[in-house]
């Protein structure tokens, strides 16, 4: 839909893929998409080409299904980008996967990785890194990550940042990559996540904003989002 890859997985499913991509001896890359990053790859080619050589795009916004149907498509559910990720961390706790986190400011991916080791006791994290660096220092993390070889490597630099990033740096000592946003800022505890009535009716983002008034320039994609679903309806694009 809307020139962009969209698997039609549940999350249960979702889970069951990523199980096979430990698995595999390679390079594996997710991305969650949502409406602001649908409205992103229209202008953005590389990003669109990023999206659409993943190994897995779930749905991560009730927006973005209700669209996909509205249109025809068929699609399972809203697969919440931060959901997924607890997931693939439940799972590298029970199987023994190691991981490295890698983005927001230093004090948040201090705390999101405290509190990760809180929630999956014996969880092997790695290493992790702050996500604001230059080249110089971006040269040096890549180095530790392909010195450390974790299974799961963590990205939250923000959409599309972080997508392009994992896709220029698939040649990394890792086996599954996934970017995911501001996550560690409601991991850490630094922003709650909204209540799960506004998750379910789409109004997540509203109440992200509620909470850090900033994102407000962001919300521009929304009249975008909703005229490029009008124009789909209607054999315009």
């Amino acid at each position: 839909m809307f020139g962009l890859r969209i698997d039609d997985v549940n999350r249960e499913e979702a889970v069951r893929h990523i199980e096979r991509f430990f698995k595999e001896d390679r390079f594996h890359y997710i991305v969650t998409l949502n409406p602001e990053g649908v409205v992103i790859a229209q202008d953005n080619k590389i990003f669109s080409s990023v999206v659409n050589g993943a190994d897995l795009v779930v749905a991560d916004g009730s927006w973005l299904v209700r669209a996909v149907r509205f249109l025809g498509g068929a699609i399972k559910e809203r697969v919440a980008g931060i959901d997924l990720l607890l997931d693939i961390l439940s799972l590298c706790k029970e199987k023994g996967y190691s991981v490295y986190l890698l983005g927001a400011k230093e004090d948040t991916i201090v705390s999101a990785k405290k509190r990760l080791e809180d929630i999956f006791p014996g969880i092997r994290i790695l290493g992790f890194h702050n996500g604001y660096f230059d080249i110089e220092e971006e040269a040096k993390i890549v180095e530790e990550i392909n010195s450390l070889k974790p299974d799961f490597l963590v990205v939250g630099l923000g959409m599309p940042k972080q997508e392009i990033w994992i896709n220029r740096h698939r040649d990394l000592s890792v086996r599954l990559a996934i970017g995911v946003g501001g996550s560690f800022d409601v991991i850490s505890g630094n922003i709650p996540r909204a209540p799960y009535w506004m998750q379910v009716i789409g109004l997540e983002w509203f109440y992200r904003v509620l909470k850090d008034p900033k994102r407000v320039k962001r919300l521009s994609f929304i009249p975008r989002f909703f005229l490029l679903v009008l124009k789909s309806k209607l054999g315009v694009v």
